[in-house]
């Protein structure tokens, strides 16, 4: 009897017990919810107007599970997209990376119903520190605000220019998504507008576009920061072109397709290269005496001019006795502005590498990469464009000088490539 009843005591307190939970996770279920929603929702409300909400129904895309979403053509840098329940816009969660980043940005973006950017915020930057765009540009988000998909009068971070420039690309393709599926419509993009964002692409050597003067034809005339040449908006009749120079003079005139038109644009080809050499800083001095200096007994030392827009800007051909080398002046950016300087033989073979930069002297040298400068110019001996990695250039801890060096041995045999072999 007595075991009976300790039974049934034991039996009322789990009882007891159990309705006690079950009431209390019934009242504050709904709270944890709602505060765990709250706080999935905070960054979201950050970027959005005033009033906005988000439900249950929010999310329509999340990369995790990208195949439970109907949404199509979504960049792997597109982390999440939500909309907002009033109707008011759509919130995206996507990621930015640059050849300086540690680990992805994260960005969150607030984009109205009609459109137009209604927020945005960087929720962790990972770039290098001294390049954060936010300290070199306080106003530098702000510019985005009110902003249709065209982006217009948007541009990159002077002394941040590529970890802006990969936020701005990602804020581009979040946009694009939107456009992709029909929640907006896309921003209306000027001809000079398409045009200047089509430099990066016919002449990505070029750093950082600063303002030039124009004249005649020439719209607007900008000049790399590296030196690498000058992009032009010009005008013909009713219609608008982009030319390029390169630093050796060559010229390249294109339509608002992107197509290249500079034989049928002669008048613009001549314009734009004689304003570009009137205002253009000649390299060969510079190359012919790193020529001299690498190889003592090179003759016959010959200026080329290369239909390249990358970061040579300048080239040579000359002879060691009977054999036939070229030389090549990149200037490529690193944590400073690089001079790299390649000597490739006729077999397409790296003969020498050097560099007037700070960090290629030997006591900067083996405190950044913990290596001895001369054995790793002479790593590059011998490599063609075939063998080429671009690990060869890594130097332990110096990520901008790596890249600067990768880029510059990259672009000359680019450039050795665009004189067939060497027969120019």
């Amino acid at each position: 009897m007595k075991l009976l009843k300790s039974f049934a005591v034991l039996l009322a307190i789990v009882i007891v017990f159990g309705g006690a939970m079950f009431a209390l996770n019934l009242y504050t279920g709904p709270i944890i919810e709602q505060n765990n929603a709250g706080a999935e929702f905070a960054p979201l409300l950050a970027v959005m107007p005033e009033g906005a909400t988000f439900d249950g129904n929010a999310l329509l895309y999340d990369a995790q599970n990208a195949a439970n979403s109907t949404l199509q053509s979504v960049p792997a840098g597109v982390l999440a997209i939500y909309k907002e329940a009033n109707g008011l816009g759509y919130a995206i969660r996507c990621t930015a990376e640059s050849q300086y980043s540690t680990a992805p940005m994260e960005i969150t973006i607030g984009v109205s119903a009609d459109g137009k950017i209604c927020g945005i915020q960087i929720d962790a930057y990972n770039d290098t520190a001294g390049f954060d765009f936010r300290t070199k540009d306080p106003n530098y988000l702000n510019s985005y605000i009110g902003k249709d998909s065209a982006l217009a009068d948007i541009g990159t971070v002077s002394g941040s220019t590529f970890s802006s420039t990969a936020f701005k690309n990602a804020v581009s393709e979040a946009m694009g998504v939107l456009i992709a599926n029909d929640m907006i419509a896309a921003g209306v993009k000027s001809d000079e507008q398409i045009l200047t964002e089509l430099i990066a692409t016919v002449a990505p050597g070029y750093s950082k576009l600063l303002d030039a003067t124009a004249s005649g034809n020439i719209k607007k005339a900008m000049k790399a920061e590296n030196g690498a040449g000058f992009a032009y908006i010009m005008t013909e009749g009713e219609e608008n072109y982009l030319a390029v120079v390169n630093a050796m003079g060559a010229c390249k005139i294109y339509d608002v397709e992107g197509a290249d038109v500079t034989a049928a644009h002669a008048t613009l080809v001549t314009e734009a290269q004689e304003h570009a050499g009137a205002n253009q800083t000649n390299y060969l001095t510079q190359l012919t005496n790193k020529v001299g200096r690498l190889m003592a007994d090179a003759t016959e030392v010959t200026a080329l001019t290369l239909d390249t827009f990358n970061t040579v800007v300048c080239a040579v051909s000359f002879k060691v006795e009977d054999a036939t080398y070229y030389g090549f002046y990149s200037r490529s950016v690193g944590f400073h502005q690089m001079e790299v300087f390649l000597i490739i033989d006729a077999n397409g073979a790296i003969a020498k590498l050097d560099a007037t930069q700070f960090i290629f002297e030997e006591q900067y040298f083996a405190t950044f990469g913990g290596m001895n400068v001369t054995e790793y110019k002479n790593g590059f001996v011998g490599i063609t464009g075939e063998s080429w990695t671009g690990e060869q250039a890594v130097i332990a801890t110096a990520t901008m000088t790596s890249n600067a060096v990768k880029q510059s041995t990259t672009d000359a045999f680019a450039a050795f490539d665009s004189i067939n072999g060497g027969n120019q």
